[in-house]
């Protein structure tokens, strides 16, 4: 099998959690270009637009004017993502887990969600800080590897 190159769209918008809809857009589009079902198509975007709020919200405290980068990779066997920011690092990147009680709506965790999405949704998720940036990577592979 000839392998494809992997082609990469760039992006990067300010700081505006207004501006995250359109990189969703993006993503849509890439997806359409790649041999994932329609259905997924939504479950990329769900994991973009969610580590884009998280960069906005948390590493940049909602403050505009910063730039937040993303890359959008289809490689042969997988779409995959990075999104990166200049701002606060997560202090502690570890697996989320939902742990509350569905009949308690006040137990229902605030933080967290977003990367216990991504995480649920994707095959792979990495987060890196090195130099002041900070990368969130995640991917989805085409095919299921065989166990």
């Amino acid at each position: 099998m000839i392998n494809k190159p992997s082609k990469t769209l760039y992006l990067s918008i300010e700081s505006r959690l207004c501006d995250v809809a359109l990189v969703g857009h993006a993503v849509r589009g890439v997806c359409a270009c790649s041999p994932l079902k329609l259905e997924a198509y939504g479950e990329m975007e769900v994991c973009v637009v969610e580590a884009l709020n998280n960069a906005i919200t948390h590493a940049y405290r909602r403050q505009e004017g910063y730039r937040v980068d993303i890359a959008i990779t289809l490689h042969h066997d997988r779409i995959s993502f990075e999104v990166s920011d200049e701002g606060k690092a997560i202090e502690e990147f570890a697996p989320r887990s939902l742990e509350f009680d569905p009949e308690e709506i006040g137990s229902i965790p605030e933080n967290g969600m977003g990367l216990f999405i991504i995480e649920t949704l994707m095959d792979e998720v990495s987060y890196s800080s090195r130099n002041g940036r900070n990368t969130l990577s995640f991917c989805r592979y085409f095919t299921q590897p065989q166990a």
